[in-house]
C-alpha cells in the first residue's frame, strides 16, 4: 500500500496525471512481472535439482521458460509467425524437415535391430523426435513406418520432377546455340574449311540436345509435350551433319522451332507437379506430426506465434526471455552506478577540498575512457575464467563509467543543498557531518536518484544490446543482441522475423522508460514542479 501522505502529494498526482505514463507503468510492470517470473522459475528449478526432489525443466507451464527452453527446436527452420506460410520452395524445406526428423527414429530403430547394442524403448526413440508439444503420432512402428515411406515416395517424386526443371533452361540454352551454329553454317562458302567447322558445331550441338532429351525423357511422362514431337528427322540430320550431306538445309528449322516452343510450356507444367507435391506432402506430415490438442495445443501455438529462427527456436520465447537479461542488466547496472555515483557525489559537494578535488579527478580520468575500450580490456581480463561469455564483464564496465553522471549531478545538487538554511540550522545545533549528509543532502537528491537511475537502465538496456550484437557481451543464451547478430543472414533472404521480434521488445521497454523518465523528471524535479 502506498502511504496516504505520498498519495496526496502535488509530485504523486501530477505523475498519474497523464494517462501516457500510467500506460507506460503497465508496460514497465509487465516486463518486471515477466523478469520476476523467470527469475523465481530458474530458482525453483535449482532447488529441485540441487535437491533431487523435482525437475520443472518439462513442465509445459512453469519450465516453458528456462533457458534451455529457449535453446529447443519447436519447427523448421524460418518458419514465419502468425500463421503465415513461406514461398514454396521454403515451404517445401520446411516439410521437408519434418520428413526427414520422423525417418531419425527408423534409422536408430535399425541401427539397433543390425548391432548388438539394445535398442531404446519405442516411446522413448518417439520422444526424441519430438518437436515442443508437437509429437510424432503415438502409433505402431509399422504404421509410422508406413506413413513416413509414403511421404518419401512424394519427396522422391518432387526430386525428378526438380531434375527436369533443371534440365529445361539447358535444351533451351542449346537450341538457340544451335540457331547461332545454323545461321553461321548457312552464310559461310560451302567450299572453304570455316563450312566445314560451322557444320560440324552444328551437329555437335544437335548431339547435346539429343544427349539432354534423352536424359529427360528418362524422368519425364509420355504424355510430356517435349517426347511428343517426332524427332527423327533431327536426328537424321544430325547424322548428316557430320557427314556434311546433305549441305543445305542441314536440319529442319520448324521442327527445331516446335521444340523450343514445347521446352518452353513444359516449365509451367512441371512447376505445377511440383506444387503439387508440396499439396499432397502436406497432409502426410500432419499424420506424422499431429496438431497437439488442449493446453499443448495453447502452449505450442505461443510458441510458434512469431516463427522460428534458422535453428528451428521459438523467436517468441528467446524475445521474452531477452527481456529477462536486459532487465537484469538494467537493474544491477543502475543500482550499483547511481548508489555508488550518488553517495561519493553528495560527499565531494558537501565535504569539499581534498574530498571533492579526488572525486573530481576521479570522474574526469574515467569519462575519458570510452567504455567499449574498457570493455574489450576486461573481456581480455575475464578470458578463461568461468565468468568468461557472462554477464559479468559487462556489469563491471557499465558500472566503472555509468556512475560518472549521477556523481556530477548530485555532487552539483549537493553544492547548492549545503549553503540552505535547514543544512546551516543543523550544523548550529550539533549535528555531525555525516549526520547531516545521510540526514539532509542524500534524501533530498532522491529525485535524482530516480531520474538517473532510469536514464541509466535504459542506457544499459542498449549498451547489452549493442555489445552483445558485437559479439563482446553475452556469448550464449538468449538476448536481444544475440538474436539481431543471428538474424544477419536471415535478413539477406528476406526472413524479418526475428530481428522484428528483438527490435519491438527493446523498442516498446526503452520507449515506456522513455515516457516514465519525463514524467518522473516533471512530477520530482523542484525546477519542473509548479
Amino acid at each position: 500500500m502506498i502511504p496516504a501522505r505520498f498519495r496526496e502529494s502535488p509530485a504523486f498526482r501530477k505523475l498519474f496525471s497523464k494517462r501516457l505514463t500510467i500506460v507506460a507503468m503497465v508496460i514497465i510492470s509487465v516486463y518486471l512481472l515477466l523478469f520476476a517470473w523467470i527469475l523465481m522459475m530458474e530458482a525453483v528449478n535449482w532447488a529441485g535439482q540441487k535437491s533431487g526432489a523435482f525437475d520443472i525443466s518439462d513442465s509445459p507451464v512453469l519450465g516453458a521458460l528456462l533457458p534451455e527452453r529457449t535453446l529447443e527446436r519447436v519447427g523448421a527452420s524460418n518458419e514465419p509467425g502468425f500463421g503465415l506460410e513461406s514461398e514454396p520452395t521454403k515451404r517445401m524445406e520446411q516439410v521437408t524437415f519434418y520428413v526427414r526428423n520422423v525417418g531419425k527414429i527408423f534409422e536408430e530403430i535399425d541401427q539397433g535391430v543390425q548391432s548388438d547394442i539394445e535398442p531404446r524403448p519405442i516411446q522413448e526413440i518417439y520422444a526424441s523426435a519430438a518437436l515442443a508439444e508437437r509429437r510424432v503420432a503415438d502409433v505402431p512402428p509399422d504404421q509410422l513406418r508406413a506413413t513416413h515411406a509414403e511421404a518419401m515416395r512424394v519427396l522422391d517424386r518432387q526430386t525428378e520432377l526438380r531434375s527436369l526443371r533443371d534440365i529445361l533452361p539447358q535444351i533451351t540454352i542449346a537450341l538457340e546455340k544451335l540457331a547461332d551454329f545454323r545461321d553461321a553454317y548457312q552464310s559461310t562458302d560451302p567450299d572453304t574449311e570455316a563450312y566445314e567447322i560451322a557444320a560440324e558445331e552444328v551437329a555437335l550441338t544437335l548431339d547435346e540436345v539429343f544427349a539432354l532429351i534423352d536424359e529427360y525423357a528418362e524422368l519425364a511422362p509420355a504424355s510430356d509435350p517435349i517426347l511428343a514431337l517426332d524427332l527423327d528427322p533431327l536426328r537424321d540430320s544430325m547424322d548428316a551433319a557430320f557427314d556434311f550431306e546433305p549441305r543445305d538445309p542441314i536440319y529442319d528449322a520448324d521442327l527445331a522451332a516446335s521444340l523450343k516452343a514445347a521446352t518452353t510450356n513444359a516449365g509451367p507444367s512441371i512447376d505445377a507437379a511440383v506444387a503439387g507435391t508440396l499439396a499432397d506432402l502436406e497432409p502426410i506430415v500432419d499424420r506424422l506430426y499431429p496438431e497437439p490438442e488442449g493446453l499443448r495445443s495453447v502452449l505450442y501455438s505461443i510458441r510458434m506465434l512469431l516463427g522460428t529462427d534458422q535453428q528451428g527456436r521459438s523467436i517468441m520465447l528467446r524475445g521474452l526471455y531477452s527481456a529477462k537479461v536486459a532487465i537484469q542488466v538494467g537493474v544491477v547496472v543502475s543500482l550499483i552506478a547511481v548508489l555508488f555515483g550518488s553517495i561519493i557525489g553528495a560527499a565531494a559537494g558537501y565535504f569539499g577540498g581534498i574530498i571533492d578535488h579526488t572525486v573530481i579527478w576521479l570522474y574526469s580520468t574515467f569519462s575519458s575512457i570510452p567504455y567499449l575500450v574498457l570493455l574489450v580490456v576486461l573481456a581480455f581480463m575475464f578470458t578463461g575464467s568461468i565468468f568468461e561469455g557472462t554477464l559479468i564483464p559487462l556489469y563491471v564496465a557499465f558500472s566503472l563509467t555509468y556512475w560518472i553522471g549521477p556523481c556530477r549531478v548530485i555532487r552539483g545538487e549537493s553544492l547548492k543543498l549545503r549553503s540552505l538554511d535547514y543544512v546551516q540550522a543543523a550544523q548550529a545545533l550539533g549535528a555531525t557531518r555525516w549526520r547531516i549528509l545521510s540526514r539532509h543532502i542524500i534524501p533530498n537528491t532522491s529525485h535524482l536518484m530516480f531520474i538517473n537511475m532510469s536514464l541509466l537502465f535504459i542506457g544499459a538496456i542498449k549498451g547489452e544490446v549493442v555489445l552483445t550484437f558485437l559479439g563482446l557481451g553475452l556469448k550464449n543464451g538468449a538476448s536481444w543482441g544475440i538474436m539481431i547478430n543471428q538474424s544477419k543472414s536471415e535478413v539477406v533472404s528476406g526472413f524479418f522475423w526475428q530481428i522484428g521480434a528483438a527490435t519491438f521488445f527493446m523498442f516498446v521497454l526503452v520507449l515506456a522508460f522513455n515516457v516514465l523518465t519525463d514524467a518522473l523528471q516533471d512530477a520530482f524535479d523542484p525546477k519542473h514542479v509548479g
